[in-house]
């Protein structure tokens, strides 16, 4: 599918050094950078989904769409801060950045598989624990390495597959271990959380094809463009779910819309521009399945604000992911250097 994409946005004129998935020359600083960033959007997305879990359930706002509506819209303020930057001459675009027009072609690409893959994620934060929703959310990790050698030309080894074998088991454990729950829903949850990595793995790779490294395509510009379309393109959407009672906003207020803004400037804005750098930086790979590291935040998490205990299957699952990430991690900046 990315690669259909990638042709078409070249048909219309994207320049083709833009859809080179060769990635820059490797450096130990850039990989350091990027692994710190990963563990900076670990710490960001555990206290957001502790946050969307207030809103839903403490708040009795449960908006799902209009949660990941508004959070992804935020991305635009990344355009004012842009444009103001290249005015007063902060930001100096190169010669060989894609135009504005070629950004678009990429963020409009982008901003549904984005949009679905958040969207998914925050209903299944409603129905199960941050902890499992978390722990199975790195099962992208699966999905990325695969996309990534079918599409990126990431090398193949057997220790990087051992490393998503550890993360697979530590979540095949998380679902089996909610299965015994009095609940369908929290079953739901997590299978909803599997289909949220897979959406995960997708954009993770997309994006490492159309933005091979941070100076073919400006990051800024390519976030704020995607919360533009996101904003005018689901507008009706939201209108239409509030129309039909599907999602009522008359229970809005300033203090959610505040918690929500919040959340999207830290959860969305921030945690995904470092994110992406941490993509760009490290592998897909690396940057996937370092999310892995949400996992011990989230059982504090729960623990603190929910009061609930980790069982011993969800701290052994949690050895599984975390052994994973390290594996992976070390293997992944070997081939790098090899390359280079």
């Amino acid at each position: 599918m990315v690669a259909e994409q990638s042709l078409l946005l070249e048909a219309g004129g994207l320049p083709k050094a833009s859809l080179s998935p060769r990635t820059p020359r490797y450096s130990h600083s850039r990989w350091v950078i990027g692994v710190s960033c990963v563990v900076v959007v670990a710490i960001i997305w555990t206290f957001a989904s502790v946050l969307v879990q207030y809103v839903f359930h403490d708040l009795g706002f449960n908006k799902p769409f209009f949660l990941t509506y508004v959070a992804n819209s935020l991305f635009a303020v990344n355009l004012p801060l842009y444009y103001g930057g290249k005015y007063f001459g902060y930001v100096v675009p190169s010669s060989r950045q894609a135009s504005a027009r070629d950004t678009l072609a990429i963020s409009a690409i982008v901003a549904p598989l984005w949009f679905l893959a958040n969207f998914t994620y925050n209903i299944s934060l409603n129905m199960t624990s941050v902890t499992s929703s978390t722990i199975i959310s790195s099962t992208s990790a699966m999905f990325t390495f695969g996309l990534s050698i079918a599409y990126l030309g990431e090398r193949f080894s057997y220790a990087k597959l051992g490393g998503v074998g550890l993360c697979m088991l530590g979540n095949s454990a998380t679902v089996f271990n909610d299965s015994g729950s009095t609940t369908r829903d929290n079953v739901w949850g997590d299978l909803l959380a599997v289909f949220a990595a897979f959406m995960y793995g997708v954009y993770t790779t997309a994006i490492r094809r159309l933005i091979p490294d941070e100076g073919k395509v400006s990051l800024g510009l390519f976030f704020g463009l995607l919360g533009l379309l996101n904003f005018i393109g689901l507008l009706p959407l939201v209108l239409l779910l509030h129309w039909t009672q599907l999602e009522n906003l008359s229970a809005l207020n300033g203090e959610i819309l505040g918690l929500l803004t919040i959340k999207g400037l830290f959860d969305n804005v921030l945690s995904d521009y470092l994110w992406a750098l941490a993509m760009l930086f490290t592998t897909p790979t690396v940057a996937t399945i370092g999310l892995s590291l949400t996992v011990p935040f989230a059982i504090v998490s729960d623990f603190i604000f929910h009061s609930v205990s980790p069982t011993l299957v969800t701290v052994f699952a949690s050895v599984f992911v975390i052994a994973g990430f390290v594996l992976i991690n070390v293997t992944s900046e070997k081939s790098e250097a090899e390359k280079a």
